[in-house]
């Protein structure tokens, strides 16, 4: 225990009364039992935020802060000390338990740009090696005190601080804050040195901290380049008409509004559950859309148990609050190293659909992001694929609630005030390092192209659907399990064409172009059929056919059953086309042998009623009614060229288009009932 006092003569006014607001009630709330809240982890005795003062209100390094320097009686160092010499260092120091350290000091005051915050602490009888704490500048509010990322520990009975950088450069009221699993007394403060421990660190007191041999390995990662999947490199879908074949991919736009999906909850602990002390939180919530995630780990040990984890974000939930002024949390979620979520700010658990609380853990990149702190620092080792799983499970939540393509950029452009220069749109999921002069989350960010494919993997088909052939795509949603096969067609004749999904030989419709559940289940034909959809009896809706070599299977009902008409035509090896070759409000069959079709007006079997030859062997073919003659033709596809032909004939194209990407997979429908089909797409 170290030896404290209530109110130390040569502590400033400032420290002072940040100490006495850290230390507000701390009573839990009558709460179902979350990990650690059982009582686990309740104190052994009432305990009191510590803080012990560094220097004094003109920026004098108090006894406290000079104790381990050389010689002891320096207060300060030289202005001219080089930028790697203690201006503060403690001696090893006994301390009540504490869960969360941070150096904090007076706000509009800065460390010096060379200066690093090092501490270690004694848990369980080991010291941990020094490990760095870096200047959190989260919140974009106002607040009490500058100061540190949360230091976790897993219980520390013992610390020493070290700040590195010019002495004469030591901002004011720095001091070190030691806040326990629940305060129950007023902050004790001193600026004393305190009790030494039963056990001292083995290695020498200057010694090189752990943090800086950390950063220097971090040195090498590109500072130019964003860690992002390459599939994010790509433009957004896009759509041209011209007359040529050269004309520029453009970018699209969405016209109307994403729909998200309802994916389940990750099993996300609420703030009550942790034992939130809402009467703490004075922040008052404010929401954004959602447009990307930022990844953070806290600092400090990975030595905590699974009882602490909720005992941590109550102490981090005070030091944020409180001891910062800012109110809340500022992260919107923590994910512990055992891979369970927690609800951080107010509201990020419950925001509507697309909308985010605004945080306060990335400034400037607060607004439209999530924030998701791993609890613990990783600078040495990248976090765990448990931890990693529930990382991305959270954010695909999220994201999916927000309809985000995961293959687009964020629209967040960089300020340039981390490693992203200055204009560089930022991908959907970045480190905090990239937006802020800081190593946060360590090595994580070396697993963000492993996150971001974690997390678009759970997220469901997303469809570009155009109204015309124009630069925009009018529609964009989620639906169906992703990469089950997809067709089109008008399942209730209300003249729209919307999609299903197909897994093995069950067909989930919907009949509303944007996420919903399925409006009907079918199970047809067998897991290895090839699948045909098509108006065979001209009721105005579509059904489905499979076919078996050269053999069809129809049916004029949605369900399994009998087919209705089983019918030969061409040769097993064709390649099969349907359409209303004739305008008769029936659809047939056609097949294609190289660039040769044949056409067939009736479902029978026979000789072709026309021959047509049109594009290259190696086209994509596909068939509508492009112009709304009510006549359905031909047109193919080469990468995002689109060649479409108004008339069953052989010749030039009468249209030539662009759009999407050569990976997307194109859908054809009429997606708003004006009789004509247009393009749409399917992104993985």
């Amino acid at each position: 225990m170290r030896n404290t006092r209530a109110v130390p003569t040569a502590l400033s006014a400032a420290v002072l009364a940040v100490a006495l607001a850290a230390s507000g009630s701390a009573a839990a709330s009558a709460q179902p039992d979350p990990p650690g809240r059982d009582g686990t982890d309740a104190p052994d005795t009432s305990a009191a935020v510590e803080v012990i003062s560094l220097t004094d209100a003109s920026g004098t390094t108090t006894a406290a802060g000079a104790a381990g320097l050389a010689p002891a009686s320096s207060s300060r160092l030289a202005p001219n000390a080089a930028s790697q010499t203690p201006a503060v260092l403690t001696v090893p120091t006994a301390t009540d338990t504490f869960l969360v350290a941070a150096v904090t000091w007076r706000d509009g005051e800065t460390l010096a740009e060379d200066a690093h915050v090092f501490l270690r602490v004694l848990e369980g009888g080991v010291w941990s090696d020094w490990l760095e704490t870096e200047s959190d500048e989260g919140s974009e509010g106002g607040q009490a005190v500058a100061g540190t990322d949360p230091f976790v520990t897993g219980g520390a009975e013992a610390v020493q601080v070290q700040v590195t950088g010019p002495a004469a450069e030591l901002p004011a009221d720095l001091g070190l804050t030691l806040i326990p699993a629940d305060p129950t007394e007023d902050a004790r403060v001193s600026s004393d040195p305190g009790e030494t421990p039963a056990t001292l660190p083995d290695a020498d007191l200057t010694a090189v901290p752990m943090g800086e041999r950390t950063e220097t390995a971090l040195a090498a990662d590109p500072t130019s380049e964003i860690s992002t999947p390459a599939s994010a490199t790509a433009a957004a879908a896009s759509v041209a008409t011209t007359s040529g074949t050269d004309a520029a991919q453009t970018t699209a736009t969405t016209a109307a509004a994403t729909s998200g999906v309802n994916l389940p909850n990750p099993g996300v602990y609420t703030r009550a559950q942790w034992g939130a002390d809402e009467t703490i939180m004075t922040w008052r919530p404010s929401y954004a859309g959602l447009q990307a995630a930022v990844i953070h780990h806290t600092a400090g040990t990975n030595n905590y148990t699974a009882d602490q984890s909720a005992s941590i974000i109550r102490s981090i939930y005070r030091y944020h609050a409180i001891t910062r002024d800012w109110g809340d949390i500022g992260y919107n979620f923590l994910v512990d190293k055992f891979g369970r979520i927690f609800e951080g700010r107010t509201g990020s658990r419950t925001a509507a659909p697309g909308q985010m609380t605004i945080g306060g853990h990335a400034r400037p990149m607060n607004t439209h992001t999530m924030g998701v702190s791993v609890m613990g620092t990783y600078t040495e080792a990248p976090a765990s694929s448990t931890v990693l799983r529930s990382v991305a499970n959270v954010i695909a939540w999220q994201f999916g609630r927000a309809g985000l393509d995961m293959t687009a950029r964020s629209g967040l452009v960089s300020t340039g005030t981390g490693v992203v220069p200055s204009g560089v749109e930022l991908p959907r999921i970045f480190g905090h390092r990239d937006v802020a002069q800081t190593a946060c989350p360590g090595l994580i960010r070396t697993q963000i192209d492993q996150l971001s494919m974690m997390v678009s993997s759970q997220l469901p088909n997303l469809f570009y659907l155009a109204n015309e052939f124009t630069t925009t795509a009018d529609v964009r949603f989620r639906y169906g399990q992703r990469g089950a096969n997809v067709y089109v067609g008008d399942w209730d004749g209300d003249g729209v064409d919307t999609v299903a999904t197909r897994v093995n030989q069950l067909f989930y419709l919907t009949n509303t172009n944007g996420y919903s559940e399925a409006a009907s289940v079918v199970a047809f034909g067998r897991p290895g059929d090839v699948v045909l959809v098509g108006d065979w009896d001209g009721d105005g809706r579509d059904t489905f056919a499979v076919r078996r070599g050269n053999l069809y299977y129809i049916m004029n009902t949605m369900g399994s059953g009998t087919a209705d008409r089983v019918i030969p035509y061409g040769r097993a090896t064709d390649q099969v086309v349907v359409g209303d070759w004739d305008g008769n409000g029936t659809d047939t069959l056609g097949v294609r042998r190289g660039n040769i079709y044949y056409f067939r007006n009736s479902l029978t079997g026979g000789v072709a009623d026309r021959e047509v030859a049109y594009g290259r062997n190696t086209d994509v073919v596909l068939t509508g009614d492009w112009d709304g003659n009510g006549t359905d033709t031909l047109a193919v596809r080469r990468a995002n060229q689109y060649f479409i032909a108004n008339s069953l004939s052989s010749g030039p194209a009468s249209t030539v288009v662009f759009y999407g990407r050569a990976t997307d997979v194109v859908l054809v429908g009429d997606w708003n009932d004006d009789g004509r089909d247009t393009l749409g797409v399917r992104r993985l």
